[in-house]
């Protein structure tokens, strides 16, 4: 009944925020992983495949400044289109919207997404040692399924059920995170490794103000325009046919 107002709200939200996320990205963030990428690329060259008469293959990548801002704010602006259908639906399901209604859903959504997993998986750098990427995309799934069905639970269950939703939020942490078998950064000169750790907590920081601007945006915008789009438009009367 609401998906076209649901979609365009979340089209001019998703704008925004990915004007904005990206923005952030580029002045506070994209900093830390360019210089990352450097020691990365200052890595000693495997000469193995070479040896045996192998040639090594790269994956492609978009070339430096404009080409790859312009995939990251497309790639930001789908992210926030995503998350704004998502918590515009849940919203309009559980009644009348509101700018703080938005703010609450939006903070509950940036724990959900990105404060719970990120307790397990912290956001990464290049060159740093990972998991098997499925086992991280398995557990990154389940952590923010339980925790977005706790939180419900906590906020819209009886009393004697919001234990259950505690046990929802910290059952992923109880089974653990996939690690990988070498933890930290595989740089074989211990100076660098100092100085992309320190890059790594900078990273650990930015990336959380900038997640918690992005559902700051998500939340309020959606909250706001729900309200003005959705909320005041009056439920359609069911006609009522004339008895011959």
């Amino acid at each position: 009944m609401y998906f076209r107002q649901l979609f365009l709200i979340s089209c001019l939200t998703a704008l925004v925020a990915s004007l904005g996320f990206s923005l952030y990205q580029w002045y506070l963030v994209n900093p830390i992983i360019f210089a990352a990428e450097l020691f990365e690329l200052a890595e000693p060259i495997d000469l193995t495949a070479t040896e045996h008469g192998l040639e090594q293959t790269e994956s492609w990548a978009p070339d430096g400044g404009i080409e790859r801002s312009l995939y990251t704010l497309l790639a930001n602006f789908l992210m926030s289109l995503a998350y704004s259908l998502l918590l515009g639906c849940a919203m309009v399901f559980r009644g009348p919207s509101s700018t703080l209604k938005g703010l609450t859903w939006g903070m509950a959504a940036y724990l959900s997404v990105f404060i719970a997993p990120g307790l397990g998986l912290a956001p990464e750098i290049p060159g740093m040692e990972a998991a098997d990427l499925s086992q991280r995309q398995n557990w990154w799934l389940l952590t923010v399924s339980l925790t977005s069905i706790g939180l419900a639970v906590l906020a819209f269950s009886p009393r004697y059920y919001k234990g259950a939703g505690l046990i929802l939020m910290l059952l992923p942490h109880l089974i653990g995170a996939p690690v990988p078998e070498i933890h930290g950064f595989s740089h074989s000169d211990p100076e660098a490794v100092a100085m992309l750790t320190g890059l790594w907590h900078q990273f650990i920081l930015q990336t959380s103000i900038a997640n918690a601007l992005l559902w700051f945006i998500i939340g309020c915008s959606t909250g706001f325009l729900c309200h003005k789009f959705i909320d005041a438009v009056p439920p359609l009367q069911p006609t009522k046919l004339n008895k011959a």
